[in-house]
């Protein structure tokens, strides 16, 4: 996952699911904690009356890191009955130690990793990992995994990683000010012509009423970042179109693509973009926004933290400041939709060397299984013993302030239970969603997490094929394949490298390896007979 993107994902979890930002335990009756497993079968159940060591070496952003001796590390161990030992690594460093404990041979009970790459493959080929197909309908958090989840975790056709939730129908999303259409007689721009004249005059016609030249109608930031695109047809990073072969392709070259970099090669040539937008970070943008001075940008459901739209900050600028979401476009195919995303981050494996320990399995998968459960907002309080455990007791772990759970961070790393262990399973029909409007505390904030959430609910979308399959060579090439049309096609909008190039830049991404990528993943398509479809 990339590193710029984490912490906005982060922010995200701990809004939908503060169990996942507080910690430290109380002292409660062990029979008032009845676990998910409860409703299991005999034979599935571990026998919780043996002791059992478990090993579990993960990363980690908690700030400090959870200690292996925590007042968290007690409550687990008394919970499940077991001599739980944790070593925890900083995220930023974590590959690299990961990369040598498996090379060392001495593989923990459970490891745990951000996303599937190169070397998930790697040791999941070499039998590293225990197959997890035998287990995946006997938990409930398991059965609520959706399908296109699980094939995106197989290797060889097995499965070897257990995901931890993260809203598929999150993610940035464009967002305009309504109060500047409204002022300026505009409606909701429907495709890349009418934004065109939607930017052109939050560009040029004073939208703030301040008599000065110094509004910006579209947001935009060096690596095309955000990508403005309005669809699932239009992305640079959804393989939705195919080539004269009728193979698949990524966004990045193909027609939707392109129809967006002539759109925006457009605006730069009429002096509608920032001058400076191909150097600007993305965190400038935000600032810009948050100041009143740029008409359209991005956020996600729950609002970013510290880099994001700050409603209060907004609201001091211009008081009158209304954002709401820009619905997907109806594209050139007549497609009208979103990309569906991953629909989790962060994963657990168990080493292989357990396949004649099933008791230990069994008391693993208890666990997480434990703390893949949900809890409705309205229980998110002490009253709620399950989430009052995981998340350390109030006064310890958290305090409730104006009814919302909020994390005593200071505390967190030594006292919450899920500090240590991922909690939160699958949430159905889009509750987290709506969950963000209760918790957000200003108003704009409130009323742009509603829209988002009833545009995002009712939405149709594309399930991204390329999410359901791994590919060696896709790994292997993606990156240095995203940075060179990444950079080609800043090339065509500030006018470097004319748009009509562009099939001459494609015949160069395939000579570059691209060709290597989209053979294989169109046969790893194949082979798992997965397609692109839309939900």
């Amino acid at each position: 996952m990339k590193k710029h993107f984490v912490s906005v994902l982060l922010s995200v979890a701990m809004t939908s699911s503060i169990v996942g930002c507080s910690g430290e335990q109380t002292a409660i009756p062990k029979e008032s904690l009845k676990t998910t497993t409860d409703s299991k079968t005999a034979d599935n159940k571990s026998d919780n009356n043996k002791k059992l060591t478990i090993n579990w070496f993960d990363g980690t952003w908690e700030n400090p890191v959870p200690p292996p001796d925590g007042e968290a590390v007690k409550a687990i161990n008394e919970k499940f009955n077991v001599d739980f030992k944790s070593q925890f690594i900083p995220f930023d460093t974590y590959d690299e130690k990961l990369a040598v404990k498996m090379a060392s041979g001495d593989i923990p009970d459970v490891i745990g990793m951000e996303e599937v790459n190169a070397n998930y493959l790697k040791w999941a080929k070499q039998g590293a990992f225990l197959p997890l197909d035998e287990f995946l309908k006997q938990y409930e958090s398991t059965k609520a995994v959706p399908d296109f989840v699980w094939d995106s975790l197989k290797v060889d056709g097995k499965v070897y990683g257990i995901p931890n939730y993260f809203s598929p129908k999150g993610g940035k999303k464009p967002l305009i000010r309504k109060d500047w259409l409204d002022k300026l007689g505009l409606k909701m721009p429907t495709n890349y012509d009418e934004l065109k004249q939607v930017v052109t005059a939050f560009t040029k016609n004073d939208p703030d009423g301040n008599g000065k030249d110094d509004t910006t109608g579209l947001g935009l930031s060096k690596g095309i970042y955000y990508d403005p695109s309005f669809g699932a047809y239009y992305s640079n990073t959804t393989w939705y179109h195919n080539n004269d072969s009728g193979q698949y392709i990524p966004g990045n070259i193909a027609k939707g693509n392109k129809e967006k970099i002539e759109f925006l090669a457009d605006l730069q040539k009429q002096g509608l973009l920032n001058k400076d937008w191909a150097i600007l970070a993305y965190k400038d943008v935000f600032k810009a926004f948050n100041a009143g001075k740029v008409g359209i940008w991005y956020e996600q459901p729950g609002l970013s933290t510290g880099n994001g739209i700050d409603f209060e900050t907004l609201k001091q600028n211009d008081p009158k400041a209304e954002v709401v979401p820009i619905p997907p476009f109806k594209a050139t195919d007549g497609s009208q939709g979103l990309t569906l995303g991953s629909g989790w981050y962060r994963m657990y494996m168990i080493s292989s060397k357990l396949k004649n320990d099933p008791e230990k399995v069994k008391r693993i998968l208890e666990m997480i299984d434990y703390f893949h459960k949900n809890v409705p907002l309205e229980e998110k309080n002490p009253k709620n013993e399950y989430f009052n455990w995981l998340n350390g007791g109030e006064g310890k772990g958290y305090k409730m302030i104006d009814g919302i759970a909020q994390p005593i961070p200071e505390n967190r790393s030594n006292v919450a239970p899920n500090a240590y262990i991922l909690d939160g399973g699958w949430v159905m029909n889009d509750e987290d969603l709506f969950q963000f409007t209760k918790t957000e505390k200003s108003a704009g904030g409130k009323q742009l997490n509603q829209a988002l959430a009833d545009m995002l609910h009712n939405m149709k979308y594309y399930i991204n094929p390329i999410n359901r399959i791994i590919s060696p060579t896709l790994m292997e090439k993606r990156d240095d394949l995203n940075k060179y049309i990444t950079d080609e096609t800043t090339k065509m909008i500030i006018g470097q490298r004319p748009v009509s190039d562009w099939d001459k830049m494609v015949q160069e991404f395939m000579a570059k390896g691209g060709k290597q990528m989209i053979d294989d993943v169109n046969k790893e398509l194949q082979a798992s007979k997965i397609q692109g479809e839309w939900k």
